[in-house]
């Protein structure tokens, strides 16, 4: 029976010990100049060329500055997957149940969050979606859209090695559990 436990203790602390830290990314466009474009791998994520360019918040983000986007746009995440948070976000000119922000993975579409139709000034947007994201596309009214303090974590995806130690180490435990049970018996 301690054995038992001590296995389930070191399958854990195994598994937890090659877990990644979910870091926390919010993109705020604050370092940037308005009326710049963000080069690709800004902020972890590309695709920001083809989207729009940043602008001068007044007052509608949270700071100084936003990302104004054309109709549509895409990003991509450099260290993909991801799970993407939310973020500050308005269209202009909506189309009602037209609008959105699209959550894709490995080419598939996996979440899509409708516009808030806020009318003054950018809303937070949760994503309301915990799954694993490789690019945003979003869909805005036909003046565009905003989004500021995009906010995103690393995913936490165990590599191969890991299930590997993780084996290796249960195997140990439960060999060295026969050979203690064999010499006392």
């Amino acid at each position: 029976m301690k054995q038992t436990i001590a296995a389930g203790i070191l399958a854990m602390s195994c598994v937890a010990a090659t877990s990644a830290y979910a870091a926390q990314t919010v993109i705020d466009f604050e370092d940037l100049a308005p009326w710049s474009t963000p080069i690709d791998g800004y902020g972890g994520a590309s695709g920001w060329g083809t989207s729009g360019i940043v602008f001068a918040s007044d007052g509608e983000g949270q700071g100084q500055s936003m990302f104004l986007g054309a109709f549509t746009g895409e990003i991509s995440f450099t260290n993909a997957p991801v799970i993407f948070e939310g973020t500050l976000f308005k269209s202009y000119n909506a189309i009602p149940n037209y609008t959105s922000i699209g959550l894709y993975y490995q080419g598939q579409r996996v979440h899509t969050i409708l516009d808030p139709q806020a009318p003054l000034s950018l809303v937070w947007v949760d994503s309301g979606y915990s799954g694993l994201v490789d690019k945003i596309r979003f869909l805005g009214g036909s003046e565009g859209y905003a989004i500021d303090n995009l906010t995103y974590s690393a995913a936490s995806v165990p590599e191969p090695e890991a299930y590997m130690l993780l084996l290796s180490g249960l195997g140990i435990v439960t060999l060295a559990a026969r050979r203690k049970r064999k010499s006392t018996q």
